[in-house]
């Protein structure tokens, strides 16, 4: 996170970007498991959407908190 190289900035991204991800399938997960007894579409739906939330929140943190730490 603290080099100057591409390639250890391209590791820093792929690792919060992977990181965004299993948050956000698991945020997924929860919001299914949540919703049972519902339509599955109504289940579908608010998963999806928890999931991409979750993903795009945690992915911006994780950059913004990154680059306030490396300047």
């Amino acid at each position: 996170m603290g080099g100057d190289s591409s390639g250890g900035k391209g590791v820093w991204v792929a690792i919060v970007l992977l990181g965004a991800m299993v948050i956000g399938a698991v945020a997924a997960g929860v919001v299914w498991v949540a919703q049972e007894g519902h339509p599955a579409g109504d289940r579908v739906v608010g998963a999806l959407a928890a999931g991409g939330a979750t993903f795009i929140g945690v992915a911006t943190l994780a950059f913004v908190i990154g680059s306030f730490l490396t300047s």
